[in-house]
């Protein structure tokens, strides 16, 4: 491999923990479409297995379900991941390029007054987000499809080198691969990572320690 260039951070579940903002968006999509939302502890239960499709409501548009879901996915209750400050300040003293791509369909100062909230907004080099599709001119070929916004960072930012994606859903690996870049999984709970691997996943890693590790044994991170 190449030296990296970029660097492309899923936010939510990867970046920072926030089950319960995800939980909190979930049930507010529920409850829209007319429905109860579920137990904390079943929600952790089909969110483990990516099941959550199971409780959307019989009839129910399920593309339009998470459309609203991602509408209503807002910051309250995240915490960095382990590791990440580390892992920014070894890449950007490597001038690696970062950005935060998110599946939300909100606009990005959201997620920028996340990182300026937990201290490390100068690592990182733009933020883009689903609603940004339709200002760049692209659509999404998948639900949650973030390849048209990671193509629009590489353009951007004049990558023409080594692109690492790290994210926890299989939809990330897939965009990742489908915008020319190298898939690294990111997985704190097991059955998580059976779900990575089981779509084709060959690095997985439980935290941001993990992850550098990950990138020093690719030889990504060359001055």
């Amino acid at each position: 491999m190449t030296r990296l260039e970029l660097l492309v951070l899923d936010y939510d579940e990867t970046a920072v923990e926030n089950t319960v903002d995800f939980y909190e968006a979930y049930c507010e999509a529920l409850k829209i479409h007319g429905k109860k939302c579920v137990s904390f502890d079943r929600f952790i239960a089909l969110l483990s297995t990516d099941e959550l499709g199971e409780e959307i409501p019989v009839g129910a548009d399920e593309v339009g379900f998470w459309r609203v879901f991602r509408r209503v996915y807002g910051s309250r209750h995240s915490t960095l991941r382990r590791g990440l400050r580390e892992l920014l300040i070894a890449v950007k003293t490597l001038n690696v390029k970062v950005v935060v791509i998110s599946g939300r369909e909100t606009p990005p100062y959201h997620i920028e007054f996340d990182l300026r909230k937990h201290g490390i907004s100068e690592f990182v080099d733009g933020v883009y987000t689903l609603y940004n599709l339709l200002l760049v001119g692209e659509r999404e070929e998948f639900l949650f499809d973030k390849s048209p916004l990671i193509r629009y960072a590489k353009r951007k930012h004049g990558i023409s080198g080594e692109v690492i994606c790290i994210g926890d859903y299989v939809t990330d690996y897939y965009s990742c691969r489908k915008a020319g870049g190298v898939f690294v999984g990111i997985a704190s709970v097991s059955e998580r990572g059976e779900s990575l691997k089981k779509a084709g996943v060959e690095f997985l890693v439980k935290d941001f320690y993990e992850a550098l590790l990950c990138l020093h044994y690719l030889g990504l991170l060359r001055g």
